[in-house]
């Protein structure tokens, strides 16, 4: 009987929760802030913890899409069953094995990418589930990661990127390109309306329970 999939959701929902709390208790403390303090809390400081607590949600989101891969490359089974594999593949025997065939001489393989991640397992997968769930969301996923390249990098392509997947998702663009604006700023879209941080990991949450 195949082995099923250690609860990743879980693991990523603790994670999620955490990086929110952290912007909600920043949230707080700055409403009450005494504005005579000059060590009060201020605006930027709580949109950079925006910032932080996306990326942190975000590189969670990989670190999930690669171990659940992995495990489907060693035959653990999902919610929907084991993955079949393309003619000539055969089901890995351990994870570091997994890893080494999927890597194949390289250092490493990214994961922020929605496009390369479903052509990764279209490669290694029949109609899998896993690229079905990816293929689904590849739009949003895609300005999801613009949002976290540029937090990550100051140049010229990832603002623009940046400024693309905003009004895509929101309509307008920030200024200076700041992500901590945006993932701050509330969804008119929401109801009840809610901030665009816990809406996106509320997606990748959902996501990630659908791939388990």
């Amino acid at each position: 009987m195949p082995r099923s999939l250690p609860r990743f959701d879980l693991l990523f929902r603790t994670e999620l929760l955490s990086a929110l709390a952290l912007v909600n208790r920043l949230e707080v403390a700055m409403a009450g802030a005494d504005r005579r303090n000059p060590n009060r809390i201020r605006l930027q400081d709580v949109e950079l913890a925006y910032e932080l607590a996306f990326v942190r949600i975000f590189t969670k989101w990989e670190v999930v899409l690669e171990q659940i891969f992995l495990r489907l490359m060693c035959g653990f089974s999902s919610n929907t069953g084991q993955v079949n594999l393309h003619n000539g593949k055969a089901y890995s025997s351990t994870i570091g094995r997994a890893e080494s065939d999927l890597l194949n001489g390289r250092s490493y393989l990214l994961w922020h990418n929605p496009e390369h991640v479903i052509n990764r397992a279209s490669n290694t997968f029949i109609n899998s589930n896993y690229e079905k769930v990816l293929a689904s969301a590849e739009n949003r996923l895609k300005h999801f990661a613009a949002i976290r390249h540029r937090v990550a990098h100051a140049q010229r392509d990832a603002a623009a990127k940046f400024d693309a997947a905003t009004m895509t998702l929101s309509g307008k663009r920030y200024r200076a390109s700041r992500p901590g604006r945006f993932l701050r700023d509330w969804s008119i879209n929401a109801n009840p309306p809610e901030r665009w941080l816990p809406l996106i990991a509320s997606e990748l949450d959902s996501l990630v329970a659908q791939l388990q």
